[in-house]
């Protein structure tokens, strides 16, 4: 038996191990390999989620990352409407899977109200405010988009709570009643004043729920 042979083990093989393996990207099923193997371009492997792409060269110096979307979509069926308490702040989770840059809340008025103050904003799970779209009146019904007082900016991947307020208990957003892995829904959390949404409202635990608010951020 050559020697060679009786060195070889089954399940591998290297050429020339101590050289990278030339430049290159491979992307198939979501998933893309890139980099050459040699010190300065080490070898990154990524999952690519769905509608989201890639940044970056696979380099030490320009590492791999996703692009943010500008576009997500919470709740797919229609399934009826609900109004929060006066002067309370209404909490319902969602789930952010990929980094996000929006400038934009769009949700479903279904009972508008065009005399009394109401805010809509997205809070960390912490329960810090980071975009809202400021008291107003919601005098047109169906989907309306707002622009949020802190123009755009991009959330990372995580837990995330819509919110919304009121002076009143006119106005009616629509929900979803088949979301499924969803987390706190239509919880009132903390006091307002003004139809303003306060700076903070205190961290929210997680507790599922199939249902939550038809909204969108963009």
């Amino acid at each position: 038996m050559r020697p060679w042979y009786r060195r070889y083990k089954p399940g591998w093989w290297a050429f020339n191990p101590g050289s990278g393996g030339g430049a290159a990207t491979v992307q198939t099923d979501g998933v893309t390999i890139q980099g050459d193997g040699s010190a300065g371009n080490k070898i990154a492997i990524k999952a690519v989620q769905t509608n989201a792409s890639l940044s970056g060269a696979g380099t030490v110096a320009s590492p791999l990352g996703e692009k943010p979307l500008t576009f997500l979509r919470h709740g797919i069926n229609i399934g009826g409407n609900a109004r929060n308490g006066a002067n309370q702040v209404s909490v319902s989770g969602i789930h952010v899977p990929v980094p996000l840059t929006f400038a934009n809340i769009l949700v479903f008025v279904d009972t508008v109200d065009a005399v009394n103050l109401y805010d809509i904003g997205i809070y960390s799970q912490a329960g810090a405010l980071l975009a809202n779209i400021g008291a107003q009146t919601l005098p047109t019904g169906n989907l309306q988009s707002f622009a949020t007082l802190q123009g755009s900016q991009t959330i990372e991947p995580g837990l995330y709570l819509f919110a919304w307020t009121g002076n009143a208990t006119t106005a009616q957003l629509r929900y979803d009643t088949g979301q499924h892995g969803g987390w706190v829904f239509n919880q009132d959390i903390a006091a307002s004043v003004g139809g303003a949404l306060p700076a903070s409202i205190g961290a929210v635990a997680v507790a599922p729920n199939v249902n939550s608010w038809y909204m969108m951020l963009d």
